[in-house]
């Protein structure tokens, strides 16, 4: 082989190599999950007791940045809104902020008897919580479209109702007052760690009641609702796109997921690399150490 191509070859394994430098420097950390564990790290699937906040005023509501980059994502605009795509995603971040809130409650009072869901719906921290949520949102340059003034987003469009949970086939109080799910529970939460469709499966499986009363139906929701919280409260990074998927089917009530369409991320994901930049790295890699062995041959 002539010496101007043995040349020309060394130049690109030169050029390959530098190319593909910062590219690895990029790579994101890819530590494992960690589960939750708040304060003194209590055993796990158990969330401690919430501080009883009497003198607390307005909506005690957790609302980190993330929530506002995906809400204006998912709902701003001067069109209509898009409840497919709007409602699952504000859902998700707002059971997430209000979760330590919602699991303190089933704490604090007593576990729900099927007569309560017999009776009317009681004032609950929505309207509060609402008027709060869409203060801060307005601070942050997002604005809620509303399809009329007489129904807000929240609310009447997307049906979400902050109130107190109760799911007593998985959830109990132990002796040190702290909050604990079952077996079921931990099943949950190893099956929503891998999409959608499965963690739609397990969530099901918690309340098999195919009871069409109202009470039955309302306590299901609650179980329901209940665990997405749970998980949205132990590890959010980790289960808050899934909750979205999963949160999308029960309100257009779908049968399955739609897996793969985007949702609601974490800031952790939004600088990690895609797929296809592996791919890519893979492809260099083939390449560069195509062009070391043609080096050596000759």
């Amino acid at each position: 082989m002539s010496l101007p191509y043995l040349t020309t070859m060394k130049r690109l394994s030169l050029a390959s190599f530098l190319t593909l430098l910062p590219v690895l420097t990029a790579l994101p950390n890819t530590d494992p999950v960690q589960s939750f564990r708040p304060h003194q790290s209590p055993p796990v699937s158990t969330i401690p007791a919430f501080p009883e906040q009497s003198d607390a005023s307005g909506c005690a509501l957790d609302l980190p940045k993330d929530l506002f980059t995906n809400v204006k994502s998912a709902c701003n605009g001067k069109q209509s809104l898009r409840r497919s795509s709007c409602c699952p995603v504000l859902a998700a971040w707002l059971y997430s902020a209000y979760s330590a809130t919602a699991l303190g409650k089933t704490i604090k009072q007593p576990q729900q008897t099927a007569s309560y869901y017999d009776l009317p719906l009681l004032p609950n921290d929505s309207e509060t919580c609402i008027d709060s949520l869409e203060s801060r949102l307005k601070s942050n340059g997002i604005e809620l479209v509303r399809a009329n003034e007489s129904c807000d987003v929240v609310y009447c469009e997307c049906g979400i109702r902050l109130h107190q949970l109760s799911c007593t086939e998985a959830f109990s109080v132990n002796p040190a007052g702290d909050l604990i799910g079952n077996q079921v529970v931990r099943k949950l939460e190893k099956d929503c760690l891998n999409g959608c469709s499965k963690c739609l499966k397990s969530l099901r499986s918690l309340n098999t009641s195919k009871s069409e009363e109202r009470s039955s139906k309302m306590h299901k929701e609650d179980c329901e609702l209940m665990s997405l919280t749970w998980l949205l409260a132990k590890n959010r990074s980790a289960y808050i796109h899934t909750v979205s998927g999963v949160l999308r089917a029960t309100m257009m009530n779908t049968q399955s997921c739609t897996d793969g369409m985007p949702l609601a991320v974490d800031s952790s994901e939004i600088n990690a690399s895609p797929p296809s930049i592996h791919l890519s790295l893979f492809h260099y890699f083939i390449f560069l150490l195509s062009l070391i062995c043609i080096h050596r041959l000759y």
